[in-house]
């Protein structure tokens, strides 16, 4: 009886070791958001770099990435239905303004 082992490709050792690398790169980020916040400071371009890393790990798991953030509705704008529903509450309500 022969015993073979099985051994990976060089090209998956090279996988391997890179998600390897990708790994540690989230651990980090992910403690120097976390000392930042401790800090009292936001470092959006950290924060940022982390989720990034963190998606690529999660697709090579298998995993959905985060969704595109959503564009932000400017602060001068409200919703139709918003209105709509101040408009039928004032006429419920017999309030004019």
């Amino acid at each position: 009886m022969t015993v073979r082992p099985n051994i990976p490709s060089i090209d998956d050792l090279y996988l391997f070791s890179a998600l390897q690398h990708l790994a540690a790169a989230r651990n980090h980020l992910q403690a120097a958001v976390f000392k930042f916040d401790d800090a009292g400071y936001e470092h959006a371009p950290t924060s940022r770099a982390y989720s990034f890393v963190a998606s690529i790990f999660a697709e090579f798991n298998g995993r959905q990435g985060p969704s595109p953030p959503q564009p932000e509705m400017p602060a001068n704008v409200i919703p139709a239905h918003v209105v709509q529903a101040a408009r039928e509450y004032r006429r419920q309500t017999r309030r004019g303004y």
